[in-house]
């Protein structure tokens, strides 16, 4: 359960309302403790050294001239990232998208999944950042950490409407959006984010990216720590010379935050901008809502069940996912994320699959048209640009099978966070330093604002993790999603594997393969039904070769129906190129490797067909299709064992022959090409491509000498596909 507001009544909830709730719940403990020594971390801009003596302001959003001189000066002071042409990087982009859905190390921080917002975060100038002066280091820090929100804030308000238009369903998207970046440069200042980057990426041969900004900040957090004046502080951090500074870095934030929430919301086109929860008193009669830049107003109240003006506890800040585990949030975010765009994917499948009415046609996942296809026959039919059917499938189930793998270490993640500190131990930082011992009061395993956190959401119920993901089922957006046929979001669910319906994984009705007898239309305006109920229909080969008929052989290396496969199957035929040559067949269609790659198909010219088994599914103008349509391609069905074919034809429980005729082989052939390409340009042999004048590595030799043969092996494919022509 949570409140609406600040501190309200109580009402189910979904992930995002509790978890703010309790973050806020952590702040005013985090808050309290550090009350008094807040004067002595509080930064000035208008002291800080890096902006020159003319900065005489404590407003952030009126530094812009200054930032950007000191940008001019050096390029690595630029908190974004710039593409090749010297531009911000556009990091909510459709090619950005896809770069993101296909890197590994996204969930590769410590099974935490880093969201698609994150991979860009505009925190750049971190690592460049310096204080000469050590008595102004932390006015200097806070400059710093205000120019990356600033420029954060610009980023997010600049290039997220476009993807919030393309995934809508979410309410409050913008200030939630800053919110969840604010709470990340949060837990980078702190030394809690768990975001690694690119872990290869080596600076100087010694140190990545992110292990040089985190020296960085225990070099700028030692001169805060020397320059302590007050007795009280000292003696707080004393012991904190340890080389992390936890205690001191966690109270330095919660000195600052406001000023850095002013930084990130100084955007003129947030005015009017609500966060998503009532944390605000600007009414000074109950919770409300934000109304002008994602700010509460400082003058009127501020925060719900804070005193009002006049009160050093009074502040603008709307959020408190800064207070909430990062994995969390991600977790959260994650699953918001994961829902607009399955909605989304779906009703691209829907569409491609059964027309814009839901109704007009009934098409496969591998693009046959299910009225004409009769799996049990080795009957596959295509047409009625059911090709798009399979453009639109193949890409949805390889996302979704991915989006399961993630889920799957989130939720692992949760178990096994929740055990940690059940047994007295916390071990959630990023920096994968030694804060381990619950109880253990030395700031050398300070453990911060996530121990209470962890408490309070024990003393909730949230110790299972079933409840949490109940939680996010409770998103707007997974609630959106109402179609079994689409699969119902529910990811706290036991799915039965019997039945049809498979879940909130499910790769939907419209990305099946078609029934073993095919569809047919019910009564007008009443949608389809299968021919046979029990998917028994008379079995046996459709046609077959007249006597003595001459067919042209097509020995095809397949790398299979499913996006995963083609990485496998390139690989092993990859392996087999060892120098010795392919496998000779006498046929000139060419194989060059181990057999269990290829389909060996026969085409014949339509004159050479002849119905084998007629009977009441057979009809003339199917007969008349396959003489017109360039003859019958056939695949023998002591040719489709699991290990070579996992097609839709092979699902048939090899009663048949896979029959197509040979337009629908040709379109077979072309689509399996394409993606085969796509595959050794975006995958096996990009690295290569942007090699430039770098050395030529083994893989690269390797890979692009795999690329040649397998060109020539499609060549061969293709001579015999033109002479069948």
């Amino acid at each position: 359960m949570a409140t609406s507001g600040g501190s309200g009544g109580t009402q189910d909830e979904d992930a995002k309302h509790v978890l703010d709730e309790f973050g806020q719940k952590v702040h005013d403990e985090v808050h309290g403790e550090a009350k008094n020594y807040v004067s002595e971390l509080k930064g000035s801009l208008s002291l800080a050294s890096i902006l020159g003596e003319t900065a005489f302001t404590e407003n952030p959003c009126k530094l812009e001239s200054k930032y950007t001189e000191l940008i001019e000066a050096n390029s690595k002071r630029n908190p974004c990232k710039k593409d090749g042409k010297g531009n911000d990087v556009d990091r909510f982009s459709v090619k950005e998208q896809a770069e993101y859905d296909n890197k590994k190390m996204k969930c590769s921080n410590g099974d935490a999944c880093a969201p698609f917002r994150r991979l860009h975060l505009c925190n750049k100038n971190f690592p460049n950042m310096n204080s000469n002066d050590s008595s102004k280091a932390k006015h200097d820090l806070l400059a710093e950490v205000c120019m990356a929100a600033k420029y954060e804030g610009e980023s997010i308000k600049t290039h997220y409407p476009k993807y919030d238009s393309k995934y809508p369903g979410s309410d409050f998207p913008m200030c939630t959006m800053l919110a969840r970046s604010f709470a990340d440069i949060g837990d980078i200042i702190r030394g809690r984010d768990l975001y690694l980057g690119n872990k290869k990426k080596k600076q100087n041969g010694k140190e990545t990216e992110r292990e040089k900004l985190e020296q960085k900040l225990k070099e700028i957090f030692k001169k805060i720590h020397d320059n302590l004046k007050d007795k009280e502080a000292q003696k707080r951090y004393n012991g904190d010379e340890d080389p992390n500074f936890y205690k001191l870095r966690e109270d330095w934030w919660t000195a600052n935050r406001e000023t850095v929430w002013e930084a990130m919301t100084c955007s003129k086109e947030l005015d009017n901008s609500s966060y998503f929860r009532a944390t605000c008193n600007d009414t000074g009669q109950g919770p409300s809502q934000t109304h002008n830049k994602c700010r509460c107003d400082k003058d009127k109240g501020a925060n719900a069940g804070k005193p009002k003006a006049g009160d050093g506890d009074v502040t603008i800040v709307p959020t408190y996912f800064d207070y909430v585990p990062q994995y969390l949030r991600w977790f959260e975010e994650w699953a918001e994320d994961f829902c607009r765009k399955k909605k989304k994917k779906l009703e691209n499948a829907k569409n491609k699959c059964r027309g814009p009415s839901g109704t007009d046609k009934y098409c496969s996942l591998n693009g046959c048209d299910c009225t004409k296809t009769v799996r049990a026959r080795g009957k596959l039919r295509y047409g009625n640009r059911c090709i798009d059917c399979l453009y639109a499938c193949n890409p949805y189930v390889h996302w979704i099978d991915k989006k399961k793998e993630e889920f799957d270490k989130q939720k692992n993640k949760y178990e096994k966070e929740m055990q940690k500190y059940e047994n007295g131990a916390s071990s959630s930082s990023g920096s994968g330093s030694g804060r381990q011992r619950r109880g253990v009061r030395s700031n050398n395993n300070y453990e911060g604002y996530e121990k209470i956190f962890y408490e309070k959401l024990e003393e909730s119920g949230y110790k299972d993790v079933g409840k949490f993901l109940d939680l996010l089922s409770e998103e707007k957006t997974c609630k959106d999603i109402t179609d079994d046929k689409e699969g119902i979001i529910d990811f706290n669910e036991h799915v039965d594997k019997d039945k049809e319906y498979k879940g909130t994984f499910y790769h939907s009705e419209y990305c099946q393969p078609c029934p073993y007898c095919g569809m047919k239309k019910k009564d007008p305006g009443k949608g389809w039904e299968k021919k046979s109920e029990t998917d028994k229909c008379n079995s046996g080969n459709l046609y077959k070769p007249t006597s003595g008929a001459i067919h042209t052989p097509i020995n095809f290396l397949y790398s299979g129906d499913k996006r995963q496969d083609i990485e496998k199957k390139l690989e092993a035929f990859c392996k087999t190129q060892n120098g010795t040559g392919g496998v000779a067949n006498g046929s000139g269609s060419g194989t060059s490797g181990s057999k269990e790659l290829y389909q060996y198909w026969k085409c014949y010219e339509g004159k050479d067909v002849e119905i084998d088994v007629k009977d009441e599914d057979h009809d003339e103008e199917d007969y008349q299709n396959v003489i017109n349509a360039g003859g019958l391609c056939i695949l023998k069905k002591e040719e489709q064992s699991e290990k070579k074919i996992e097609s839709e034809g092979n699902s048939q429980n090899n009663h048949a022959d896979i029959q197509k005729t040979f337009n629908d082989f040709f379109n077979f052939w072309v689509a399996h090409m394409l993606k085969d390409s796509i595959h050794w340009r975006t995958k096996k042999i990009k690295g290569c491509l942007e090699n430039g004048t770098k050395k030529c590595g083994k893989n690269c030799k390797d890979n692009c000498g795999c690329f040649e043969k397998w060109v020539k092996q499609k060549k061969d494919e293709w001579t015999n596909i033109k002479k069948h022509f």
